[in-house]
C-alpha cells in the first residue's frame, strides 16, 4: 500500500472513531490491542492516555476555577471598601476635607501611588493648602495644557495605559517622573468637571482593556458631590 493511501487509511479511521466515540467501549478486543508507547519508552493502553489527558484538562479547570473565585474574592473586597469609602464621603460638606480624605484613602488603602484630580469650576469653594494642592487644583477648561487631554474627555470612558510625558508632566508635575502608567477619568459627562488621574510606578497596573467599574463609582461619586455644592460666586452674593 502506497504512503499517500496509508495516511488516507488512517484518516478514515479517525474520521470513524470521531464519529463513533463508543466503538472501542463496545469492542474491548479491539482496545485492549492498542497500545501507545510514553516518552520513556514504556506501553501504556489507550485508557491510561485518556485517563491522562483527562487529569491533565481537570486540573487546568480546577486552576482557572481557583482564579474566578480569587478574582471574586477580591473584587468583593474591593465593592466592600467602596461603599465604606462613599459613607465616609458623603457626611463630609468641606470641599478640601472630601478630597483630603479622598486621597488619603485611595493613597493608603487602594493601593494608588499617586492621585491627581483637575476641576474645571474656577468658583468652587476650594481652597486647598500646600499638601492638598498636590492632589486637587482648579484649572480652566480653556487652558492650552487642557486641550491636550479633549480626546480623551471626549471620549467618555476611563482611559487606561501611558501617557506622554507632556500630558505626565501637566497632572503630576515633579511627580511625574514616577508614574509608569496611568488611569485618566473624566469627571461628569465629557469631563464636565473635570479629570482624575490615578498614577501608578509599575508599567502594567494600568493597561488598556483592564475593568475599570471601581474606577468609575468613584468618579460618580465625586461628581455628586461638585453638582452638589454651591459655587463660591453664589455663597457671595446670598
Amino acid at each position: 500500500m502506497s504512503e499517500n493511501n496509508a495516511e488516507s487509511l488512517e484518516a478514515i479511521v479517525a474520521k470513524f472513531l470521531r464519529k463513533h466515540p463508543n466503538y472501542l467501549k463496545n469492542n474491548p478486543e479491539v482496545l485492549e490491542s492498542q497500545q501507545l508507547l510514553h516518552n520513556s519508552g514504556v506501553a501504556a493502553s489507550l485508557i491510561e492516555r485518556q485517563v491522562k489527558l483527562l487529569r491533565e484538562k481537570n486540573d487546568e479547570l480546577t486552576r482557572q476555577l481557583n482564579r474566578l473565585i480569587h478574582v471574586a474574592s477580591e473584587n468583593e473586597q474591593l465593592m466592600s471598601r467602596l461603599h465604606q469609602l462613599t459613607m465616609e464621603l458623603l457626611v463630609i460638606s468641606d470641599l478640601d476635607e472630601f478630597f483630603r480624605h479622598l486621597s488619603s484613602r485611595l493613597l493608603k488603602d487602594f493601593n494608588a501611588d499617586i492621585f491627581q484630580v483637575c476641576l474645571f469650576d474656577t468658583g468652587l469653594p476650594l481652597n486647598p493648602d500646600e499638601e492638598l494642592a498636590e492632589s486637587v487644583r482648579l484649572v480652566s477648561r480653556e487652558d492650552a495644557e487642557v486641550q491636550r487631554f479633549n480626546d480623551h474627555l471626549e471620549k467618555n470612558q476611563t482611559v487606561c495605559g501611558r501617557l506622554s510625558q507632556t500630558k505626565l508632566d501637566f497632572l503630576f508635575g515633579k511627580r511625574a517622573r514616577w508614574v509608569q502608567s496611568t488611569a485618566l477619568l473624566p469627571l461628569g459627562k465629557k469631563g464636565a468637571h473635570g479629570m482624575m488621574a490615578i498614577g501608578s510606578s509599575d508599567p502594567a497596573r494600568f493597561y488598556p482593556g483592564m475593568g475599570t467599574l471601581f474606577l468609575e463609582l468613584l468618579a460618580d461619586v465625586i461628581c455628586t458631590t461638585l453638582s452638589n455644592v454651591e459655587p463660591e460666586e453664589q455663597r457671595r452674593t446670598a
